[in-house]
Order: C-alpha cells, then structure tokens, then sequence
C-alpha cells in the first residue's frame, strides 16, 4: 500500500499539495507578468546505482539508480522588469550573469549562464539563485538547479513544457558545458520521493519506491548526511570515469555493471519491506564505486568511514562522484547520537534532512 507521505504532501501553510494543472499553471502565468515567482527543487542522495544512469552506459547497457529527494532545496526568485535587461545574481557563487549570445557556445560556462543563454527571455527580468547546501557536496544541486530555471522561465516565456521536456532541456544545457551528467539528479528534483530510476540511453523511466510509513520512519531515523568539509567539482571524476568507459577499461566496465545489479537489489528489497541489508548494500555500492577512478576516494573520505564503522554504523557510500562533497551512513538507531557526536569532533558537519515528497513547487507571494 502506497504510504500515505506520498498521498498528503502538503506546503509550508499545510495546504494539500496537487499537480498543476494546465489551467493552474495558465493562471499562473498571467499573473507571472506582474509579479514575482519563486519556484523550490529538492537536492537528492543516490542511495544506489550512481553513474549508471550517464549516456555512455545507459546506452550500451541500460543502468539502475535508487535516489531520495532530501529537504535540502534550490531556490530561483525571478522578478519581470520593465526594460529589456536579463540578469541573474547566483548568492552561492556571489558572481551575476547575463545571456551570452544565441549562436555562443556554452562550453565551460556555469549552470546558471548557460541555462539563461539557453533559455533565453524575450522579456526583461532578474533572477536570484541560492541553495541549502555547501558547493560541492554531491547532493545533486547542479541538476535541481538546471531543473528550478528551466521550469521557471518555461513559465515566463509561456513556452509550457512537459515534465520530462523539463529534464531534457536542463540535462542537454548541462552536457553542453561539458559536464557529462545523466539524469538521476534532475528526475529526484522534478518528482521528489523514493525511485528507482531504469536508464535506456537518455531515456528514463521513473518508478515511485512505495514504504509504509513504518518503514519510511525506521530508513529516516537510521541515515546520517554527513558533509566531509572537502568540496569537489564533480566534471572533472565525471569525465575520468566516461573517458575510462569509452576507453574499454574493463575494470570501469564490470564496476559499472556491479552497481547496476547493487540498484536491483535495493529496490526488491524495499519491495520486500526488510531494511536489514540496507547498510550491506550501501557499503557494497562504495566498494565498487571506488573501483571506477581513483579520484573517487580521498584520505578524509576514509578517516569518516573508519569513524563510522567504530560507532554503529552498518554502511555508508559517498554521494554523487565523490572526491569530498557528503557521505551518507546506515546507523543503528541506539548508536546514531553517539556517531554524531565522533563526527563533530572531527571536524564533519552532520546536516539534518528528512524525505521530499513534493517535489519541483512554484508560488507567487499573491
């Protein structure tokens, strides 16, 4: 039976949460032209199968991931202006951006430019971006973001698109920077909740993983996202790991297909309503990851796995590419306090989240 998490989500005023219709988001844009809209995407943790969802493989082999939307969200607030100017203020990067010409290429640019050049406004507006999470913490930010604006100027332009027109427009503008992303982290963003995500090329086909609430409260109460104090670009590991593929490394090759099977695996087993190998699982999928670069694991990396593993924790992975960003542990709920504890010790920020069931959300303050 689908919990009912996933039946009553409802926003901040405790308002049952719907699906915009088509005449919603119609209302929604007329009075856009006046007004400020704000729109929220949630970041993710990759609980398993990370990196099989990337073009290359998904191609060749079909990939497997398992993630949860967190509480950690990406904002964007656009303001329609009466000049033709288009700006937008990124508060993490503390830097402004404008549309580089149509024809430029968007190689190299960051997210936020390039979606901007991209997507460009007939209409002047300023935008403004910040986030929940630390730069570089592999809880998919890049991907919500690309995510936030794409759906956001859609609405502004009136060029309506559909949901999975929305992943495709952020994940191809993201690729065009070079950042050879799949689309995981954008689908946890648009449809927040638990799935398990089948990758076919670029194509994905999401399946909502459905826990009693029960179950949702004992996988809840066990997680701890603890964030190394290591930022890392992600395209750099990224890239290490499909040129290895595209190069026919064997050992890319058969880790790739181990995570794939580790993905499998966790989603029969939140069908079975047995969490008792959710840590194993989580650990397994860390072996192998660290199999596809070297850049993957660092010395910080291995100092917050061997404090997990001497306080109660059952297993634990790095998220998103690794090379610092967050780590995420199965803890056992008599010894979580305990770990906390260790990890601030050391210098490790333990960051509070609960589950998104919402999803992308857009309002207007009127």
């Amino acid at each position: 039976m689908r919990s009912t998490l996933l039946h009553n989500r409802q926003d901040a005023q405790g308002n049952q949460w719907k699906p915009p219709a088509a005449e919603h988001e119609s209302a929604m844009t007329a009075l856009f032209q006046r007004v400020p809209l704000y729109v929220r995407a949630p970041t993710r943790i990759d609980l398993a199968g990370g990196w099989t969802d990337l073009i290359p493989f998904a191609r060749e082999n079909e990939g497997g991931v398992v993630n949860a939307a967190i509480d950690l969200h990406v904002y964007v607030c656009l303001t329609p202006v009466p000049d033709s100017c288009v700006s937008l203020y990124a508060v993490d990067l503390k830097e402004f951006f404008h549309p580089v010409g149509v024809s430029a290429s968007l190689h190299g640019l960051n997210l936020p430019q390039a979606v901007l050049s991209r997507l460009r406004p007939n209409r002047g507006c300023h935008l403004v971006t910040w986030s929940d999470v630390p730069k570089g913490s592999g809880l998919g930010a890049s991907g919500a973001l690309g995510i936030a604006l794409a759906s956001l100027l859609s609405i502004f332009t009136q060029k309506r698109l559909l949901r999975h027109q929305i992943v495709d427009r952020a994940a191809v503008i993201e690729q065009e920077t070079g950042i050879p992303c799949g689309k995981q982290d954008h689908y946890a963003s648009l449809l927040g909740g638990i799935n398990f995500l089948r990758c076919s090329g670029e194509s994905v086909k999401a399946t909502p993983i459905e826990l009693t609430e029960e179950a949702l409260k004992e996988l809840q109460s066990s997680l701890l996202l603890v964030y190394t104090g290591e930022s890392h670009f992600s395209g750099d590991i990224l890239r290490n790991v499909v040129d290895a593929y595209q190069a026919g490394n064997r050992g890319t090759h058969d880790a790739l297909k181990a995570l794939r099977r580790i993905a499998n695996e966790m989603k029969q087993m939140f069908q079975t309503r047995n969490l008792s190998d959710f840590g194993q699982l989580l650990d397994e999928n860390w072996c192998f990851q660290k199999q596809l670069h070297p850049s993957i694991n660092t010395e910080r990396i291995d100092e917050l796995f061997n404090i997990a593993k001497a306080n109660g924790c059952s297993g634990g992975k790095v998220c998103g590419a690794g090379g610092g960003g967050c780590l995420v542990f199965h803890c056992e709920p008599d010894r979580i306090h305990d770990a906390k504890r260790v990890f601030s010790e050391v210098g490790a920020q333990v960051i509070p989240f609960h589950f998104d069931f919402q999803g992308l959300r857009t309002w207007s303050p009127q």
